[in-house]
Order: C-alpha cells, then structure tokens, then sequence
C-alpha cells in the first residue's frame, strides 16, 4: 500500500484509537512518528543505493565510472580527429587501407560520444538525453548500435585486405583499391543499419514501479511486447555481430598473415645467405617488402587491440544475460556490476587509441603527422614508397620480369 495512503489512514483515526495504534508499533509522539514515516518514505533506488555502497566493489565501480570515461574522451577526441586529418591529406588518401582507417576514425568518435558521453554524463548529473523523448530514445540506441557495429567490421575489412595483399599480391591490384573501400564502408553503413532498425519499434521509454508504489525514473529500454527480444535474444545477436564473428575472423586471417610474411622473411634471408638475391629488382622487393611488412605490423596491432580490448565485454553482455534471469545477493551483483564496469571501459579504450597505435608503429604516418604539425616539407626519405615503385619498375622491366613488376606494385599499400 502507498505511504500517503497509510498516512491519511493513521491520522483519520480517532485520538484514542490513533495513541493505541502508535503504541502497539512502539510509537509514542508525533514526533516519532514524523521520523519514522520520513525514512519510509525514501524511495527504494536510494536504500538500495545505499546498501550497494557497503561494498568495495561498487565503490570501485562507481569510482571508475566517473574518472575513466573523461579521459577515454578526450584521449579519443584529440586521436580520431588528428588521425582523421592525417588520413585524409592527399599524401596518405591514395591508399585504399586510409580510407579505411579514416572512416574507423569517424566511427570511432561517434561511439565515444553516444556511448561514452551519454553514459558519463548520466552518471555525472542524472540527465540522460536518451530518455527526454521517444524518438531521441529510439534513435540514439539504433543509432549507438550502428556505429558500434560498423566500426569493428571496417577492422574486419582491413584485416580482409591485408590478408589479400600479403597472401595474394596478384589480387591485389584489382580488388584493394580506393572506390572499392569507399564502397564496402557506404555498405557497412546501409547493412548495420538495417540490422539495427528494429529499434525504431521495439524500445520505448519505460517507468517500473517499486515496491511501495513509487514510480522509478524514465529508461529507454524494450517496448511492450518486445521484452523477449531485447532483454533474451538481442544479447546474443549483438555479442556475434560485435565480438565473436569478427573476433574469430580477425584471429584466423592475423594469424595466417604472420605465418605468410615469417615464411616470406625467412625465404629471402636464406636466398640473401646464398647469394641468389644480388640484382637491382631484387633489391627493390626487399625495400617494398619492408614497407609492406610495416603496414602489416600496424595493423595487426590495431586487430590485435581489437582482439584483447573487446573479449571481456562480449563475455560479460552473456553473463548478465543470465544474471539477469537470476536474483543474486547484492554482495555478487556489486562484484558483477564491477566486471561489468572494466569491461565496458576497456571496450572504449578500444575506440580511444588508435591514433596512438598508428604512432608507434606507423612510420609513414609518424612522417606525415610530423609533417603537418611542424609544417615542414615532406623529406626524400618520406617519398621512398612511390620513388622505390619507380625505381622497381624500371629496373624489372630492364630485366624482362614483368610479373614480378606487377607483384612489387600490387603489393606495397
């Protein structure tokens, strides 16, 4: 029964029978009374709120909510920005796994500040955009969804055209090229988004009641009718659109471009050993090779960081969709929600460092950030990648060997 309706009860009664009443649940002034009806009062949210505080798990998590996700901001910020300005000059632009990386940055962002932001500024001061209207409801998650899934795939892509040009550099030319990137991106983009549509009509603003009546605070969640898929089946769905799909395609295809480019690095210092390798051509496959071998190197550290930063969270989603049909003790929902927590903060580091990645193991984007930054001309050594193609093409075609020439040129991207 509602309090206000106690209340009016207790005072409708009769002197005597109101003095009686308060001394039977050991009440003995209207004071008394005054205080204990203000501590039943309290809405649930905050006793529970107060019974998870008890516990140094929530504690932790309540304090990483609130001092991680600043900085996650605005390391993301500042990288996705730069790095989007760096791939985009035309002196990165002309490669297709640019394109890429630049529409990653994009999506990157957006991430941040739909996810991120949102749930930063919501635990900062109550205020959640997501739950002022039903469109800003519906779209904001089909929306979040989106760019959530759009940004792990294009890694899918790139790992996919890497794959290409180290263990099929014929193919290369023909397929790894910047129209095509711009296209599977547009396609990503229009594919997720259908995917992700169904929230237009399957989540609404939602308000449960507690226990004593009291109405919670507004929440975006499933849509009258549409629990079972949100709260049961989606779960599942986005754990293998986000996670385990492309974790499983980006870890086979690494790991058969590391064995490719061992073997390759290995097949040439034993022909260097011998003393086979000695012509100008060959000495053109090697610098190629090298820059080829580099770009590889930075991807595999952006797939790899993918790889290790999103596991935990995939896992977790899974947890909680059990959990969730469970009732635990407070004591094991304070160490999940603190789980739950690093989890999903190391998903948004995922989408906060890449710029940082880029740094430490691109050169030629170290070259050309330093370049703009600083203002300064590029230097020779910046062009050696379309001077060394120049230099491989004439020399292999004074040597006759023009499928060797179509190799070096396909695949140094």
């Amino acid at each position: 029964m509602n309090l206000s309706v106690i209340l009016s009860v207790i005072e409708s009664l009769s002197p005597e029978a109101r003095r009686e009443l308060l001394a039977k649940i050991g009440i003995t002034s209207d004071d008394d009374l005054k205080q204990f009806l203000g501590q039943a009062m309290v809405p649930e949210h905050v006793h529970l709120e107060a019974e998870r505080m008890q516990y140094p798990e929530y504690r932790a998590h309540k304090l990483l909510s609130l001092y991680v996700p600043p900085i996650l901001l605005l390391l993301g910020t500042f990288g996705n920005v730069f790095s989007f300005l760096i791939l985009r000059h035309k002196a990165m632009a002309r490669q297709s796994t640019h394109h890429f990386l630049a529409a990653l940055a994009v999506m990157d962002s957006l991430v941040l500040y739909i996810g991120l932001f949102r749930k930063w500024l919501g635990d900062l001061t109550g205020f959640d955009p997501q739950t002022q209207s039903e469109w800003l409801c519906k779209g904001i998650v089909t929306l979040g969804y989106t760019c959530s899934n759009v940004s792990v795939w294009i890694i899918v892509a790139v790992t996919v055209e890497r794959y290409i040009v180290v263990c099929h550099p014929l193919k290369a030319n023909r397929v790894c090229n910047v129209t095509r990137a711009k296209r599977v991106v547009v396609c990503l983009v229009a594919l997720f988004l259908l995917v992700n549509l169904h929230f237009l009509w399957t989540s609404s603003i939602t308000r449960q009641e507690g226990g004593n009546g009291e109405r919670h605070s507004p929440q975006c969640s499933s849509q009258e009718g549409h629990e079972f898929l949100i709260t049961a089946v989606w779960p599942w769905v986005d754990a293998m659109l986000y996670g385990f799909v492309p974790f499983l395609i980006i870890l086979v295809l690494n790991i058969v471009i590391i064995v490719h480019v061992v073997r390759a690095t290995s097949g040439r210092v034993i022909l260097q050993n011998r003393g086979f390798i000695k012509s100008p051509a060959s000495s053109c496959r090697r610098l190629t090779s090298d820059t080829n071998v580099r770009l590889t190197v930075m991807l595999l550290t952006v797939s790899f960081t993918f790889l290790l930063t999103t596991l935990p969270m995939n896992i977790s989603v899974i947890a909680a969709a059990f959990l969730n049909r469970q009732a635990g003790d407070v004591a094991t929902m304070s160490k999940f929600q603190l789980v739950f927590t690093v989890a999903e903060l190391l998903m948004y580091l995922n989408h906060s460092v890449h710029f940082f990645l880029y740094c430490a193991t691109g050169h030629k984007f170290r070259s050309e950030m330093v370049r703009m930054v600083c203002g300064k001309q590029r230097p020779s050594a910046a062009i050696s990648d379309h001077s060394q193609h120049i230099l491989c093409s004439r020399a292999c075609v004074a040597s006759g060997s023009t499928k060797i020439r179509n190799t070096e040129i396909e695949t140094e991207l």
